[in-house]
Formats: structure tokens, sequence, C-alpha cells
């Protein structure tokens, strides 16, 4: 990975919480609204040495890069497209390719408005797919809870709001606790599920609370009876779509989950959006998600060059 950085890059940093600022600032120009371009992300998404994410520079382009270390093989991916589609990325990347000796590249999240734009440049050299949908809410109508399409979430929520929940910026104090939490409800969800994407990042996430600025990320806690019974974080993908980035919430509480979402979404709406990223392909995610009324739902695309 070094000899590439050497050979490929003016300019290469392993991403960190401190990269923020300047990833948004590319972000933004391009102002898409897929899950992934949410940049406290990509800061906990980089886990060294393991999976480490750089961005590397190279003209007026950057990049951000997936280096997988494994036993007996390694692999280098992009996260995202290039911010600004131009012709000179098909060259920058085959280089890329041939350099690091790999059968191929994958851009693991293509936002469905670059689609077209790279099929231009690469033509035939790339394959695209649809990898999932995200769900986009209307932040100010899930708040509300109108109608009778909201009836059993809202049945559940009230059912919490009896019991005088206490929801608030979680601190300092408040991260062991949190840590712990997550940590229950991974040995409970991974017997379900054997693969939990955001385990590593979301215990990363609770790790950098106190450092990320709160322009970048926000995070709450929801207290029953003054214990810590679920935490939430989000913030801002651009000026007009929000990410919800983590909601957990200890097992076996009935609405405490819905509650804890809907307030999370009263804190954003500011937004006209809010991404609540996908389903994973997990039915009981689907369901849940589905009861909060998504307004659309977002096509997101992998590519292979």
């Amino acid at each position: 990975m070094q000899d590439l950085i050497r050979k490929f890059s003016d300019r290469c940093d392993l991403i960190s919480v401190s990269d923020v600022p300047l990833l948004r600032e590319i972000f933004n120009k391009v102002e898409r609204h897929s899950w992934a371009y949410f940049a406290p992300y990509l800061a906990c998404y980089s886990l060294p040495p393991s999976r480490p994410l750089y961005l590397l520079k190279k003209g007026d382009n950057f990049y951000i890069l997936q280096y997988l270390s494994r036993e007996h093989s390694n692999r280098v991916d992009l996260i995202l497209p290039p911010a600004i589609l131009t012709s000179v990325i098909k060259s920058d990347l085959l280089q890329m390719k041939e350099y690091l000796d790999q059968p191929d590249i994958r851009i693991l999240w293509v936002d469905s408005y670059d689609v077209d734009g790279l099929k231009k440049i690469f033509g035939k050299d790339i394959d695209i797919r649809e990898k999932e949908k995200e769900y986009m809410y209307d932040p100010k109508i899930v708040f509300g809870l109108e109608g009778k399409e909201f009836k059993d979430v809202r049945k559940r929520i009230n059912r919490i709001a009896a019991q005088n929940p206490v929801f608030f910026p979680l601190e300092k104090n408040d991260l062991p606790v949190a840590e712990e939490l997550l940590s229950k409800w991974r040995s409970t969800q991974g017997k379900k599920n054997r693969f939990l994407f955001d385990w590593g990042y979301t215990r990363a996430a609770i790790h950098s609370v106190e450092v990320f600025n709160a322009r970048d990320m926000s995070a709450w806690g929801l207290e029953l009876d003054k214990k810590l019974v679920g935490f939430s974080m989000a913030g801002p993908i651009n000026r007009n779509t929000a990410c919800f980035f983590v909601a957990k919430t200890s097992i076996g509480i009935t609405g405490v989950s819905e509650y804890l979402r809907w307030r999370t979404f009263g804190m954003l709406r500011d937004y006209n959006l809010v991404n609540d990223a996908s389903d994973l392909g997990i039915a009981g995610l689907r369901q849940h998600k589905l009861k909060f009324r998504p307004c659309g739902l977002k096509p997101v695309y992998t590519a292979t060059i």
C-alpha cells in the first residue's frame, strides 16, 4: 500500500476524525444524498490495521481508498467515486488497477446521480449494479406522527412517554455505559445476524463523541428510571439531508427503539430529508423502518472496474 501511495499520489492521509472538515468540503461540491457521504461515518469506518481508509490526492482529484489486509491476500478498493467525474479518473483508476495487479477495483458505494457519469467515462470497462435501497424520511412528518399510518408506532412511543423517559445529549460520563449497551446488543443480535456491519464503526464513534464538532455529528442518550436504555447519533450529509447514523437500544423493552428514533428525528427537523441507510436485507429491520413511513427508497449502487 505504501508503494502505491508513493507512486500514485501527490498527498495521502490515513482518514481520522480530524479529516472530517476536509471530507465535508469535498462532498459539498456535489451534494450527494447517499448515507456513505456522511463524513463522520468514514472517519469511524477507518479501522487500522485491518481496514484503514486513505484519502489520496492526485492533481485535482481526491480518492478515498479502503485497504483490506487479510492473512493470504490484500485488496484495495474505492469507497466512493471522486467528487468531480472527469476523463482523467479513468486513466488514474486503470493505472492503479494495473499497478496493484488486482483483477478489478470496486467502488463500494455509488450514488444514483453518478451512475450515468461513470458509464459515460468508463463505457464497457465498468459494471454497475444496484447494491441496496436506503430509506429516506421527511423528519417533520415523522416527528408529527399524524394519521392512521402512524397508529402502531404512535402507540409504542406513547407507552414509553408515559414512563417519563429522559432524552439528553450524550456526554463523556455516559460513554462507558453506552459501550456496555452496545456490547450487550452485539451479543444478542450476533446470534441472529452472523455479520454485524456496524459494530466496529459504532464502537469507534462512541470513543470519538467528544472529538467530533457538533456541526458534524451529535449524540443523544435515552434513560428510563435513571438507566441508559439507548443512544443515537446523527448529523449532516449536506445542507438539506441529514444522516441517521446510529441507533442502539436495550433488547426487550417494547417501544424504546421507536421512541429513540422518534426523538432523534425531532432533532433533525431543520433538514428536508433524513437518510436512515438500508435494511441490510434483514426482515425485522425492514419492518421497523417501514413503520416510520419513508417518503422514498433511494437506490445505491456498486461498481466494478
